[in-house]
């Protein structure tokens, strides 16, 4: 061998030997990607964030969690299929999203289903609860659930003020591409115009709909308002986001690696939920200074009777069992 091959081979030996040292690419980080269709201002993604800091923390860098905002991997159903598929690790998606493998998901996100924040509570933080519904979801599907997170309460959002359905009568309304969503326009009295997230400030601004429906924090950081000034607080919707994790990716990880991703999860979620009062009030304060009206209905019990009609007729029948354990968690 000449001096220049030994030095050669004296080389590659180093570079062994130091990543011998330093780990080689199949000892690093485990590395989880997934994202959402909120902004980066959004209260979702901080508290996402939150979780992956909690999670890279409790397991000394070994499992990361990539959190991309904005629909950049995808609007919700291309994020809910893509979780299922394994394209990527993990979705922030419309609880509701899931009907299509396990219909009681659909009681999550529904027009008046959750009937109270204490519901809520005692849903999403009833840990055998959810345990036995991703137990459901299992055996459909390719993912694991992760828990709900509390994004706020939905209204409606138009250019013109709604107190009762007869004023919504001929409304486009947009709303997710999520078949439980067809509650939400008939409980308000419009029209179904389901839209990609990203697709929707456009939309409204163009007239292609006539009224956006969703939570307060969402008309500020897409800016609906500046399309419409009338917030009807119609309260159809305590709405709950569902944290989906690919089955494939979540078994690569160690007991203790997963039982650290849910646990630092729900402490995420809680956190967010405890500040829901002060997030609301925000951002109706938000929304005034920018000069929409807010409408506050004589009484929402006109939008709820129109809701526990089909919601009876189509969705309760299917739900059967899940939905008495669901209710009984109301009290």
């Amino acid at each position: 061998m000449t001096s220049r091959g030994i030095a050669r081979c004296a080389v590659i030996g180093l570079i062994v030997l130091l990543a011998a040292a330093l780990g080689t690419p199949s000892d690093a980080a485990l590395v989880l990607k997934g994202g959402h269709t909120g902004t980066p201002k959004n209260m979702m993604h901080i508290t996402l964030v939150k979780w992956a800091d909690l999670v890279k923390e409790r397991t000394k860098g070994a499992v990361v969690i990539e959190v991309y905002p904005s629909e950049q991997l995808g609007n919700e159903r291309t994020l809910l299929e893509n979780a299922n598929l394994g394209t990527i690790d993990w979705s922030v998606v419309g609880a509701g999203g899931a009907v299509r493998f396990a219909p009681p998901f659909g009681m999550f996100e529904n027009a008046y289903t959750f009937q109270s924040l204490k519901h809520f509570e005692n849903v999403a933080f009833n840990r055998a609860y959810m345990q036995q519904m991703s137990g459901l979801l299992e055996q459909k599907s390719n993912m694991v659930f992760g828990g709900l997170q509390w994004l706020g309460v939905r209204n409606v959002l138009a250019r013109k003020p709604i107190k009762g359905p007869d004023d919504a009568k001929g409304l486009k309304l947009r709303v997710p591409d999520v078949p439980t969503f067809r509650v939400v326009a008939h409980a308000v009295g419009a029209i179904a115009s389901p839209l990609p997230f990203g697709e929707t400030y456009m939309a409204l601004k163009q007239g292609v709909v006539d009224a956006v429906e969703g939570t307060p924090e969402n008309m500020i950081n897409m800016k609906f308002f500046e399309a419409a000034k009338h917030y009807s607080l119609t309260s159809h919707m305590i709405q709950a986001a569902a944290v989906y994790l690919n089955k494939t990716s979540f078994n690569k990880m160690t007991q203790e690696q997963q039982k650290i991703v849910l646990d630092s999860g729900y402490e995420a979620w809680r956190w967010f939920f405890d500040q829901n009062e002060a997030v609301q009030k925000d951002f109706l304060k938000k929304l005034e200074e920018a000069g929409v009206a807010i409408v506050r209905p004589a009484s929402t019990e006109p939008f709820r009777l129109r809701a526990v009609e089909m919601l009876k007729e189509k969705y309760i029948p299917e739900w059967g069992k899940a939905w008495d354990e669901f209710s009984a968690l109301a009290k």
